[in-house]
């Protein structure tokens, strides 16, 4: 069976940096943060007191009278999900009602519905369990965003969800990718979606020490990936979800082509809960494996959206595989996390940056890696920029790695 050339023809996001695909890019490219003291609950107790909230978004403009109902009683990681699904789904043109069993949906969540979680289970607790809610397993559930999302727009072909941790949009995507190839579904609504910035979520992260705490007075500088001075990751929530359509599909309806996927890749550490592989040998696994799916090599690559999520080891693994992958090259070549800017969604986190991967080739523009005061002298890469680059970016490889060591890497080449 030929391999079939799979492209992205809609981008659509909410997240800590704008409520859509153009805000969020106005200030990633001029190097703005989206980190703010936490508002959604009092965090004065706690470690860590910053957060990339979402700002300025009320569900009820997101939803029609007919599902506002349903949707009031579901979490803001579907509402997010579906926020970023009706950007993307209007800048592709798609028109699912005419061909909804060739059309699929794959979005995931990291976490899911932990606000019912604690609600319920507080229920449960004080007053018996006769007050736990009968919608309290669907709006928790991760999968209910693609469930809802189909349901919403009439979507009939594949529908599941990926739930990685850290790695889940990319693995969302690339089995998107998959499934196209299979012969399965023409086109495939696919990405990432989270909304866990609530007490319960970090007095667990704050805890097993992973958020950072240094930064507490200025929230703009907490978010450090690749610093001397990092000190953990800061947690956002959003969306980031992609239309993924076979070429030919795409061209017959007239869609936007924005970049062709060349490969994925999937590896796993098989070394720690939490922590990765410190030498990168599964990051490193799945950079190739994406680059040999796509039939392309390490020198081709012009921009590589790391993970980096500023905790002390795995930003030096990653960097210590993504100078493997490149053997040594520091010229035509730009390494960046733009966490520093949105911090990390947990599992939107891929969605959001294949967007700007996306957006970067379409510009001409590598974003800047803001916080960098003090390069860590355990990382030998110097093609990390500071500033924002103005460069032809053909090739991006954006990778995502999750607890449990799930590695996932994304391809995509300037169409």
């Amino acid at each position: 069976m030929d391999k079939k050339r799979i492209v992205i023809t809609g981008i659509g996001t909410v997240n800590p940096l704008g409520n859509s695909v153009a805000e969020t890019w106005e200030k990633a490219r001029a190097g703005k943060s989206g980190i703010v003291s936490i508002t959604k609950f009092d965090a004065s107790t706690y470690t860590s007191q910053v957060a990339g909230e979402v700002k300025d978004f009320d569900y009820r403009r997101v939803f029609s009278e007919e599902n506002a109902k349903t949707a009031k009683r579901l979490e803001p990681f579907v509402h997010y999900a579906e926020a970023a699904v009706q950007e993307a789904l209007a800048q592709s043109g798609l028109k699912i009602e005419s061909e909804a069993d060739r059309i699929g949906i794959c979005i995931g969540s990291g976490i899911g519905g932990l606000h019912s979680q604690f609600d319920n289970s507080s229920a449960l607790i004080s007053k018996g369990n006769r007050r736990v809610s009968p919608f309290y397993i669907p709006s928790c559930i991760g999968n209910i965003a693609s469930g809802f999302v189909s349901m919403i727009h009439g979507i009939r072909g594949p529908n599941l969800s990926m739930q990685t941790a850290c790695a889940t949009a990319n693995h969302s995507l690339g089995t998107a990718w998959m499934l196209i190839q299979s012969g399965m579904a023409d086109v495939m609504i696919a990405g990432g979606t989270e909304g866990t910035i609530l007490p319960l979520a970090f007095a667990g992260f704050c805890n097993m020490h992973a958020l950072s705490t240094k930064y507490n007075a200025t929230p703009e500088r907490a978010s450090r990936p690749f610093d001397r001075d990092r000190d953990g990751f800061v947690m956002g929530e959003g969306a980031g979800v992609l239309i993924i359509e076979e070429l030919e599909h795409a061209r017959r309806r007239g869609a936007p082509v924005l970049c062709e996927i060349l490969g994925v890749g999937m590896s796993g550490d098989a070394y720690d809960l939490t922590n990765p592989d410190p030498e990168g040998t599964g990051a490193l696994q799945s950079m190739r494996q994406a680059l040999a799916l796509g039939g392309i090599t390490a020198d081709e690559i012009t921009y590589v959206n790391a993970h980096g999520t500023a905790t002390l080891v795995g930003d030096v693994a990653e960097c210590q595989a993504v100078a493997k992958l490149v053997g040594g090259r520091n010229d035509g070549v730009f390494v960046g996390s733009t966490k520093s800017m949105h911090g990390h969604l947990l599992g939107a986190t891929a969605g959001v940056e294949a967007i700007i991967c996306i957006k970067a080739m379409e510009e001409g523009l590598v974003p800047p890696n803001i916080n960098i005061d003090n390069l860590d002298p355990g990382i030998s890469l110097t093609c990390i920029n500071r500033e924002p680059v103005r460069t032809e970016v053909k090739v991006a490889l954006s990778n995502s790695f999750g607890f449990g060591g799930h590695n996932s890497t994304l391809l995509l080449r300037k169409m």
